[in-house]
């Protein structure tokens, strides 16, 4: 297979496989028939997801040291085992300790397997494209974000012909499967293909200069004011982009949207991720990353205004383009993390590297998701968490700025 071919097929098949792990987007179209069945509360089905992030996080960590250890492919197989695992697992609950029981199948076991496989994923595929990394990663990060929003409505429409334990286990099938079949396809490139690939095209300095290529570990990344940046911004918006998936197909709902309406709706939060992840790459390539993460910050401000116009104005028409928007933002600023990661700190290290990145969604996940799931229980409304996600816009748009002043 010619050099072309090979970036082309890595892109197509690393981009498919994200899809199918993008579900882990729509869990609460995914844990409906159980919510419905077991009766759990907003801030118990919240918490799944942030419990999920947390593992997908860990797995991203825990990737970088297994394949420097043993390689790229036991990784794969090991995500695939504990896919099939965790789904399986969550098809078998009953009774008081099912919410329990799935935050340990699903929750952990399910979302470390597609950490461990998304955080291979995404250097293989940059590792091919020294000279489009932006355009690369945002291609196939678009995958993953869309995942949820092409698959959740045909887990919504699964559920109508099939029991929910069996649609579970089908999941987990289908997921656990692609991943083994891409592990015998999906590999970095050898030096002598390395050797022939386009140059890259160096990283920008605040200045406007071309910055030189430097590879570096964790230790010194750490120590950069440039991470201290990035990290907050992610957070600010990683926040913003999972408060709003955590509590889900519960917001179009308190409209009194019915369940596929409400999984339809909610799907636009992951369409705007998929997009901003494509639009977020090409710019990133093109106009660097300042201007770009400026207009995320300002995107998720306006988004999560226009969410409380929805609700403030009962209008379903407007929720959806609320969460197009808000998707676009989170979308394109997850983009940033692969990309500043790369140019920033080079191709060495780049998974242990973008793992510790990363690890903002922890934090994210426990105040964007359960955090938001539990004030708007305390409240009775989810209007005074959207406010407050607004503001938490307005700040990710500060440190851009500052971040767009930043050099190396």
């Amino acid at each position: 297979m010619n050099l072309r071919a090979r970036r082309v097929l890595t892109l197509v098949v690393g981009t498919l496989l994200l899809l199918f792990l993008g579900l882990i987007y729509a869990y609460s179209v995914l844990m409906a028939p159980l919510k419905a069945q077991f009766d759990w509360s907003v801030s118990g089905m919240t918490l799944i997801f942030a419990i999920s992030i947390v593992a997908f996080t860990i797995g991203n960590l825990l990737a970088g040291k297994i394949e420097s250890a043993v390689g790229v492919r036991p990784v794969y197989l090991l995500g695939a085992a504990l896919l099939l695992a965790g789904f399986v697992g969550s098809s078998l609950v009953d009774g008081p300790s099912a919410l329990v029981v799935v935050y340990l199948t699903y929750g952990v076991l399910a979302s470390l397997g597609i950490g461990l496989v998304y955080n291979v994923v995404i250097p293989v595929v940059t590792s091919w494209f020294p000279d489009a990394c932006g355009m690369a990663q945002g291609v196939s990060l678009m995958g993953f974000g869309m995942g949820g929003f092409l698959l959740g409505p045909v887990a919504a429409q699964l559920y109508t012909v099939l029991a929910w334990r069996v649609a579970f286990v089908g999941v987990g099938v289908v997921f656990s499967a692609p991943t083994v079949a891409c592990s015998l396809i999906l590999r970095e490139p050898t030096a002598d293909e390395l050797a022939k690939l386009p140059a890259a095209v160096p990283a920008q300095s605040a200045g406007g200069a071309a910055a030189p290529v430097r590879d570096c570990g964790v230790a010194q990344m750490v120590g950069d004011r440039t991470f201290r940046l990035l990290y907050v911004f992610l957070f600010m918006l990683g926040s913003v982009g999972m408060g709003i998936t955590g509590i889900g197909k519960e917001l179009p709902a308190s409209l009194g949207v019915d369940v596929l309406g409400a999984a339809f709706v909610i799907g636009f939060v992951n369409v705007g991720n998929g997009l901003g992840r494509l639009v977020a790459g090409t710019l990133l390539d093109r106009l660097g990353r300042g201007r770009t993460m400026v207009g995320m910050g300002l995107l998720s401000m306006v988004g999560t205004i226009l969410l409380v116009l929805s609700l403030l104005g009962e209008s379903t028409a407007l929720m959806t383009v609320a969460c197009l928007v808000a998707g676009l933002a989170w979308g394109a600023a997850v983009v940033c993390m692969p990309f500043v990661t790369r140019t920033e700190w080079g191709m060495a290290n780049m998974a242990s590297n973008m793992a510790v990145v990363n690890t903002y969604s922890i934090f994210g996940a426990v105040l964007g998701s359960w955090g938001a799931g539990l004030l708007a229980e305390r409240l009775g409304s989810f209007i005074p968490v959207l406010v407050i996600m607004a503001f938490m816009g307005a700040a990710g748009t500060l440190v851009a700025l500052a971040l767009a002043k930043s050099s190396r």
